[in-house]
């Protein structure tokens, strides 16, 4: 039988935390890992699309993040998916974007204003 998301009830504030907690790291190795070379580019798409996927299922609203570091996260895979492959690799300010947001995502790196997103 078909199940709808949309019917499930809104998750805790709590598993929402945990959810970035977890996906955050990941993403923003990946991110780095394709700019040095060490992934590929299709490696990054599917991640993207995983962490939007899980983050789906759990069926929380769209809207404010709770804090600097999810705003960030969401600035991340946002930024990711609208990119293609030529303009990641082929562009030096998008590659600082990219470095800056996830080296804060790692704790090794400070939050710049500009890394603000939204939740999908």
């Amino acid at each position: 039988m078909l199940k709808l998301i949309s019917s499930q009830p809104e998750p805790s504030s709590q598993q929402v935390d945990q959810h970035i907690a977890d996906y955050a790291p990941a993403l923003a190795l990946c991110a780095l890992g394709v700019l040095c070379g060490e992934a590929d580019y299709d490696t990054l798409k599917k991640t993207c699309t995983e962490h939007l996927h899980d983050w789906w299922k759990m069926s929380v609203p769209a809207g404010t993040p709770a804090n600097r570091y999810e705003s960030a996260y969401w600035y991340l895979l946002h930024l990711l998916e609208s990119l293609e492959e030529h303009q990641l690799l082929g562009n030096h300010f998008i590659q600082f974007k990219v470095t800056t947001t996830a080296q804060f995502l790692l704790g090794v790196g400070e939050h710049q204003k500009k890394m603000q997103g939204i939740r999908p």
